[in-house]
């Protein structure tokens, strides 16, 4: 089937937002007397329920007030311009919008979406985003990129969807969509890329040639 549309996760697929995020959550524990460690961020890494997951550790605060602290603590640091682009994630959103409609799908509340796209430059190629208060069950589950498929008109089958997650690449798979995984600068793999706009080109030429095999 012939792909027509790219749709890329967030965060760390285009911003480099992750060491922020852990921040920020850790800082939303501290303030309710709970610590925040590398197993509790690798446990909602990708996933939709990472609200529930930090109101279920912390006395007193619920899924909701978990996220509104949360995200009013990344919307500061967006202010503030405390991180930015992936290296080469400018120039991939802009190939991917001259090739087709472009969408997002984040496990994030769409107000910080919205305000992470916006920050960035990159918004203005959007043409749909899916927030993890758009679907019922998120990632791992397909209903992320099935939405997403949905509000572009399309087949998830005319779609590519870039992920850098665990669940992020299981929930576009299970959607039926292609999927580019990649390495964020966060993970091990990436400590071996000696230069992060080399890669990001090898990925510019990767996914044009998926477009090419599919056209």
């Amino acid at each position: 089937m012939t792909l027509l549309a790219t749709v890329f996760n967030l965060d760390g697929t285009l911003v480099d937002s992750t060491a922020t995020w852990n921040q920020v959550i850790s800082a939303v524990a501290a303030r309710h007397d709970r610590s925040w460690t590398r197993a509790d961020w690798a446990a909602i890494q990708g996933r939709t329920t990472w609200g529930a997951y930090l109101a279920d550790r912390c006395d007193g605060l619920t899924p909701e007030r978990a996220v509104s602290e949360c995200v009013d603590g990344m919307v500061d640091a967006i202010a503030r311009g405390s991180f930015g682009l992936q290296p080469g994630a400018a120039e991939l959103v802009a190939l991917a919008a001259e090739l087709g409609p472009v969408g997002l799908v984040s496990a994030a509340p769409r107000r910080y979406v919205r305000a992470a796209a916006s920050a960035s430059g990159i918004l203005r190629h959007v043409q749909v985003i899916v927030s993890g208060e758009d679907v019922q069950n998120g990632k791992p589950a397909p209903d992320p990129y099935l939405v997403a498929a949905r509000k572009l008109g399309l087949e998830p089958g005319q779609c590519l969807a870039v992920e850098d997650s665990e669940p992020g690449v299981r929930s576009a798979h299970a959607a039926g969509m292609t999927v580019l995984a990649i390495t964020s600068a966060h993970t091990e793999a990436a400590q071996h890329v000696p230069d992060a706009k080399l890669a990001a080109k090898a990925m510019c030429r990767l996914w044009v040639d998926v477009y090419a095999l599919n056209r």
